[in-house]
């Protein structure tokens, strides 16, 4: 990727973060970037490719973090990193939810790819919980808890503003749940 677009996507998204997809349109995100419209269209044919790309870019970014976050832990252990990461997540600045919802949120129906790929996020997600939870007692029910539980606090978190209580309350509820379900 040439420069001029890779400024361009992480220009996008960032403004997408900070304000919507619908709030911010390749004008803004061209003066932004610095780069002409001409450029902007070199790389990205229309907006509805650049926040396609955006997404793309986000979903890797996610799972190597995530995957790096996570390391060599498994069972319980990674499950609690897989949250820790996550409240790393929720104490940042920039954290305005997650993205993948937004997006899903403000596209139509026709949208499919935008669609797709929140889906497709938001499923490997459950997969990665889903893999370390394999090998625990009812496993189909720790991937729900853990997912449901973090789905939850995006929400909550975006609205409500990080409390750490809070954060640690949840974190140890689901600890505690998932310890019941293996005894």
């Amino acid at each position: 990727m040439s420069k001029s677009a890779a400024k361009i996507l992480s220009t996008a998204e960032q403004l997408f973060n900070q304000h919507s997809f619908n709030a911010v349109g390749v004008d803004l995100i061209r003066d932004e970037s610095g780069c002409s419209k001409t450029t902007l269209y070199t790389y990205f044919k229309n907006k509805q490719q650049l926040v396609a790309s955006v997404l793309k870019k986000r979903d890797v970014q996610f799972r190597q973090s995530l995957c790096d976050f996570v390391g060599e832990a498994q069972g319980l252990a990674a499950l609690e990193q897989i949250f820790d990461w996550h409240i790393q997540w929720f104490q940042q600045d920039h954290f305005k939810g997650c993205l993948f919802v937004r997006a899903a949120g403000e596209s139509s129906q026709q949208d499919t790819e935008i669609l797709d790929l929140a889906k497709q996020h938001k499923h490997w997600l459950y997969g990665f919980i889903a893999q370390y939870a394999q090998h625990l007692k009812q496993p189909q029910a720790v991937t729900e808890l853990c997912y449901n539980f973090l789905e939850g606090l995006i929400s909550r978190f975006l609205v409500e503003g990080f409390h750490a209580k809070i954060a640690e309350q949840n974190k140890q509820l689901m600890i505690n749940l998932i310890k019941n379900l293996q005894a």
